[in-house]
């Protein structure tokens, strides 16, 4: 019912849409048709009206002027006033009469006495009385020309400027005022009529209009019900065939050879065959379901075989991941022994010295407490008040530095000066030699300068030791973050620049062989990962790195934050001034197991397992080389 509703409501409406649009376009055009011809019609009687009052005006005037000129060179100066005066009261259109004299003397002025004056002011009637006639210099059934007309259309007054002559001289000037008055009165009650006559005009078309439309409704709902009928039915079979109702496959029939019969047929058709495959669909859905439960059975056989293979591979990727971990850490394994054998040396050696140091001066207390001078002990305390750290010096500095102290020592006569020289630029007092000369009096000045260098000596080994063991802390800490597990297999927040000064640690025996580290570190936001496959990552780049170089060579590596389709970024370079990888292996350096590196060295695994590592955390990961120098960058978005 509701298609029923919707199809025939449509019909109507579009077509009552277009008749309705053609008359209101034919009704509108008629009343606009019917306003511009009365509109023309009054623009022409209104144009009419005035120019007869012009006319008339101009006739007057002219008799006025020839009377006026008549009396003053007769000196009949009264009877002329009293004329003027009965003239303008007898007259509707004569508004007034002004005669001024050559000095703009007012003569006569029939205005009334409110705006009488004794001098004429153009500007007493410049707002009443707009159109002006100078003169009247043409002939009396002359029609007035276009632009007076015009301006008479607007004006409310009409003024002749006459000029008044006597004999061969000019008089004065006459000025004669029409009122425009009663000619604006008929143009608007004309106007009156006609938008009256156009009210009436547009009610009688409005009212047909309506008529037409009434009509062309019952018409056109007729029609549309003739029209939606064989729809509505055939779309109520549409629907309970669609419900699976096949009962009404014999009650289609075709009611003509039009386009919905022709449709009909086809339906008619089309639901015979389909209770046809109904039924077919049924009979086969019973050996398709004994077929489905037969593959059922079979796929979940097969799901659990592939989930247990997928089990074992996980596992399998697992133990890569750590055996290619653990081999890079056998890899660092003699360079980590030497950085920690380093320090525990010179720890070893510290404190051997710091016992010999110590004797030294207990066998020299004896002699400062009981025979050295208020001088030498001036001495003893400055030395051990300004000794510090041995400077880091080159040998061809040091020997530089001995020169020189050595020869300030001899020129002042010094017992012993070459081993003061030694013991003051252990103290890091050599630049400090002239100034220690002056304060050397005595015989015991070098016994005080070698105690003095004893007791010192157990703060350098101190201090010598304190380095030391900040290094092997350092190497410690290193190696504990290195091998650190994420037994969860969660995300956390890490700082990618110092988990790469981390693996820098490891391999610093390695790079102290001849090779250059450069660091241009960006500060990065703290990316969420999984810091222990990405310290992977950075190691296997940097110890690739490393080996193409062969240990000698620049290493540079850049960190910086970067913006890829307005997403936060960062880009990891490590590049390397090796000899480069050849065009020829380019392609397969991803594969697993392909390694062009001597047996023992590789295995094959390692940018295989970067690459999967970068993928897992949504990154990307590639390279460009060329011979002399090569730069993988690995890009990772800072947030999922």
């Amino acid at each position: 019912m509701m298609f029923k509703r919707g199809i025939r409501n449509q019909l109507v409406t579009v077509m009552l849409l277009l008749v309705l649009s053609v008359l209101v376009l034919l009704t509108s055009g008629q009343i606009s048709s019917q306003q511009a011809i009365l509109r023309g019609e009054l623009q022409k009687q209104t144009d009419l009206m005035l120019e007869n009052l012009y006319n008339r005006a101009l006739f007057q005037s002219n008799q006025l002027h020839h009377q006026v000129e008549e009396q003053i060179a007769s000196f009949n100066l009264f009877e002329m006033t009293d004329s003027l005066n009965k003239i303008s009261e007898n007259s509707s259109e004569l508004k007034w009469v002004i005669l001024v004299d050559k000095s703009q003397n007012v003569v006569v002025n029939t205005a009334g006495s409110t705006i009488q004056q004794n001098k004429y002011s153009d500007t007493l009637f410049q707002q009443d009385y707009i159109v002006e006639v100078k003169s009247i210099g043409k002939s009396l059934s002359e029609k007035p020309d276009q632009l007076v007309t015009e301006k008479l259309r607007d004006a409310n007054g009409l003024v002749f400027r006459l000029p008044v002559q006597v004999g061969s001289g000019q008089w004065g000037q006459l000025l004669v005022g029409y009122s425009l008055d009663g000619v604006k009165a008929q143009v608007k009650q004309s106007e009156q009529e006609n938008s009256a006559i156009v009210k009436s005009y547009s009610l009688r078309s409005l009212a047909s209009a309506a008529s037409i439309l009434l009509l062309t409704f019952l018409v056109i709902s007729r029609l549309a019900q003739r029209l939606a009928d064989p729809i509505v039915r055939l779309t109520d079979f549409a629907q309970r065939l669609s419900k699976g109702d096949f009962s009404i496959v014999n009650q289609v029939n075709p009611t003509g050879k039009d386009e919905v019969g022709v449709l009909t047929a086809q339906f008619s058709e089309m639901a015979v065959n389909l209770s046809k495959a109904y039924q077919d669909l049924e009979e086969y859905n019973l050996h398709l379901e004994m077929k489905v439960d037969e593959r059922t059975e079979q796929l979940n056989q097969q799901n659990e075989n592939l989930i247990k293979a997928l089990n074992d591979l996980e596992e399998s990727q697992q133990q890569l991941v750590h055996s290619e971990k653990m081999a890079a850490l056998g890899q660092l394994v003699a360079s980590i022994a030497h950085e920690v054998n380093t320090p525990l040396g010179a720890i070893h050696a510290s404190a051997g010295n710091a016992t010999k140091y110590y004797t030294g001066y207990a066998n020299s207390l004896e002699m400062l407490f009981q025979h050295a001078t208020d001088a030498e002990k001036h001495l003893f305390d400055w030395l051990l008040h300004n000794a510090g750290p041995m400077e880091s010096m080159t040998t061809r500095e040091e020997r530089k530095v001995k020169r020189k102290a050595l020869q300030l020592l001899t020129e002042s006569g010094s017992d012993r000066a070459e081993e003061i020289a030694d013991r003051l630029i252990d103290m890091g007092l050599a630049d400090k030699t002239d100034q220690i000369i002056s304060m050397m009096v005595g015989d015991n000045s070098f016994r005080i300068i070698d105690s003095a260098y004893n007791l010192t000596g157990i703060m350098r080994c101190n201090q010598t030791i304190y380095t030391a063991t900040a290094r092997a802390a350092k190497i410690a800490f290193a190696l504990k973050s290195f091998a650190r597990k994420d037994h969860f297999g969660e995300k956390s927040d890490s700082n990618i620049n110092e988990d790469i000064n981390t693996v820098l640690v490891l391999y610093n025996g390695l790079l102290k062989q001849g090779c250059e580290v450069i660091k241009n570190f960006q500060t990065l936001p703290l990316l969420n990962c999984y810091p222990d496959e990405l310290n992977q990552v950075w190691t296997n780049l940097i110890h690739n790195a490393l080996q193409a170089m062969e240990y000698k060579g620049v290493l540079t590596i850049d960190t910086l934050s970067i913006n890829i389709e307005n997403q936060p970024h960062i880009q990891v370079n490590i590049s390397d001034t090796g000899q480069g990888i050849s065009k020829q292996i380019q392609e397969r350096i991803w594969e697993s197991f392909f390694t062009t590196k001597v047996a023992g060295e590789g295995s094959g695994l390692g940018l295989g397992i970067c690459k999967r590592i970068v993928e897992k955390h949504r990154g990307k990961i590639f390279f460009k080389s060329r011979p002399g120098y090569t730069t993988f960058s690995v890009v990772l978005p800072i947030s999922d």
